[in-house]
């Protein structure tokens, strides 16, 4: 039952953070998609969204990373027109020094600007 309801709560955000808002910039009529820009930490971070600050400097031990990669491919692999290994590798790669592993699914929701850079990145 729990893990219906995450699957679901992670399937709603993805879907709205797959939904592109046009931008102002427009060539004979037709919208382009405005690239995200992440901003970085002079250690070389990206900057969290929502003040979140680092809570670990060295990220994930290997096997928590494991677990979360194959634990995320799983939630993702539904979804079609990305690819679930490069989103979660790319946003498993940002959130492991912000979050302990268990508020993982909380990342999902507070760091939408990653969760939208990550699924342009992971477009096939």
């Amino acid at each position: 039952m729990n893990r219906i309801i995450v699957s679901l709560i992670f399937v709603s955000i993805l879907v709205t953070a797959c939904q592109t808002q046009p931008s102002n910039n427009s060539v004979n009529g037709d919208t382009e998609t405005e690239q995200i820009q992440l901003e970085y930490l002079p250690n070389g971070l990206p900057k969290a969204g929502k003040g979140i600050t680092v809570v670990s400097k060295d990220g994930w031990t290997k096997d928590q990373m494991d677990f979360q990669q194959r634990y995320c491919e799983s939630m993702f692999e539904k979804l079609e027109n990305y690819d679930q290994i490069k989103f979660c590798n790319c946003f498993l790669a940002k959130i492991q020094y912000y979050y302990e592993p268990i508020y993982v699914r909380e990342s999902y929701e507070d760091q939408k600007k990653w969760n939208s850079y990550c699924l342009q990145e992971a477009a096939l």
